[in-house]
């Protein structure tokens, strides 16, 4: 076996592992929302405790579901996008220019967002009300998804520019002499 196919083997591997972990952290928050919210609906019916802590953890746990599950989503290019364009000219040197392109724009998107979540992440300073804890433990989620996403989008960059190069390529072989 080959150094590069025992690298991509690797990277394989993590990308499996780092979609369940995303995957498997957005369903964990999804469950606690329900049953926090379940709960809460109980409790104003039938008043034998107090949630005074709810909000904060909703909070926490609807920010981490949405920004780690659109990191998911991001890694598996299964976010939403308007494919009726992408789908008419797939497999052709315009398809692959075009979603080149597509992949540019959404990299300058996902990097600004890197940078500003990393910006408001490394500039808070207040602290939770109920659990005194800092919040930038809240918006770490922020950063980390934006980093997943600039990866990936590089990644399908990467992978866009190659099947066009081996597209032309293939085209030029084919041509008769």
């Amino acid at each position: 076996m080959s150094q590069s196919v025992k690298i991509a083997a690797m990277f394989s591997t993590l990308d499996r592992v780092l979609v369940y972990t995303l995957r498997s952290i957005c369903v964990c928050c999804f469950i606690l929302l329900l049953l926090l919210l379940t709960g809460n609906v109980f409790v104003r019916y039938v008043p034998v405790a107090a949630f005074y802590w709810f909000d904060e953890v909703v909070e926490w746990m609807f920010a981490w579901m949405v920004f780690l599950g659109a990191a998911a989503l991001w890694a598996r290019n299964d976010h939403f996008r308007l494919e009726w364009i992408h789908e008419k000219i797939k497999g052709t040197a315009a398809g692959h220019l075009f979603s080149i392109f597509i992949e540019i724009v959404s990299l300058l998107f996902v990097a600004i967002f890197f940078y500003e979540a990393l910006r408001l992440t490394t500039l808070a300073r207040d602290w939770t009300p109920v659990f005194n804890v800092s919040r930038r433990y809240l918006y770490v989620c922020m950063p980390i998804s934006g980093l997943i996403m600039v990866v990936y989008s590089i990644k399908n960059i990467w992978q866009e520019v190659d099947a066009f190069c081996q597209q032309r390529k293939r085209a030029g072989t084919d041509r008769p002499s």
